[in-house]
């Protein structure tokens, strides 16, 4: 008979390997296509309408407005696009989008379904778009050097007596979220997830931004050229915190706001993402806050 102790980390693994890989696929994007296309909503007048399927005998199922981004999954021949609406399937008619010529196709590294990263295609400047890749599939192959020492961690573990095999199913994954792509910029935030038992797995984001013309990787200090510019944004950010229950900060200088910060690009502005725990719960995952161009400019 298991001593209590080692029967306690059995229940709680087996618990652990489900809500550990419920949580990664909850927090990345949901659609599995092969490319997408990032295209703005081009309409003149009026919101663009959104359909449960291709066609207008379709249901309404909500409307999007001028100059929204969305990411497109397919496109029809009778002329409508698939796009993820509340998350679900949804399609609008392509003749109101308006497209970016960069793609975005999934790869996986040496072909291991948990290892995905992106690759571009589609830019004018091939020096550039080699440049984007290049940084890319560093990433991917630092991800693997992570990824085979916890599957070797796990072959170990596997014969504790404390695990039957079955109940510590330890798990590295990457994935990857297009957040911008238009006006000569581009975005993707790639994570990286790790599972080694414990209450829960942890996850890291890193934020990838591009300018589109000549492939040159762009960090927050590019965009924040002074001391004065991160004031402003650490300052608008933990008001922002300070109206939302979601964040434990304490004082302005709890929200860190650096030359390592993470960002991604928005119209108008940027977005600041934070790692887990760092201004927040574990529950929050990577909470992201926008940033109007006109705080820092």
């Amino acid at each position: 008979m298991w001593p209590i102790k080692n029967l306690s980390k059995i229940v709680l693994a087996t618990i652990l390997a489900f809500s550990t890989i419920s949580y990664f696929l909850l927090s990345t994007d949901s659609a599995s296509a092969a490319t997408t296309e990032n295209a703005l909503v081009n309409t003149k007048n009026s919101d663009l309408t959104v359909r449960s399927g291709p066609g207008t005998n379709y249901k309404k199922v909500g409307s999007l407005k001028k100059g929204k981004s969305v990411t497109v999954y397919s496109r029809t021949k009778s002329g409508w696009s698939e796009i993820r609406y509340k998350d679900k399937k949804s399609y609008v008619s392509t003749k109101y989008l308006a497209f970016s010529p960069v793609k975005i196709t999934k790869k996986k590294y040496k072909s291991i379904s948990d290892l995905s990263y992106p690759q571009v295609s589609g830019l004018k400047s091939k020096t550039a778009q080699e440049k984007i890749n290049r940084t890319f599939t560093k990433h991917a192959k630092e991800a693997y050097t992570s990824y085979l020492k916890v599957k070797q961690a796990d072959k170990e573990d596997k014969n504790e007596e404390w695990c039957n095999g079955k109940t510590c199913n330890y798990m590295y994954a990457t994935q990857y979220k297009v957040k911008y792509n238009q006006d000569g910029k581009l975005s993707i935030l790639l994570y990286n997830y790790v599972y080694e038992g414990g209450a829960h797995g942890i996850g890291a984001v890193t934020s990838y931004n591009f300018k589109i013309s000549s492939g040159k990787q762009m960090k927050i200090a590019d965009i924040l050229t002074s001391k004065q510019k991160y004031k402003k944004v650490q300052k608008y950010a933990y008001k922002y915190m300070g109206k939302h229950e979601d964040f434990f900060v304490d004082k302005q200088s709890d929200v860190p706001v650096n030359k390592h910060s993470q960002f991604y690009y928005a119209k108008d502005g940027i977005h600041l993402i934070f790692q887990e725990y760092e201004v927040a719960p574990y529950s929050s995952g990577n909470p992201s806050i926008k940033i109007p161009g006109a705080v820092y400019k």
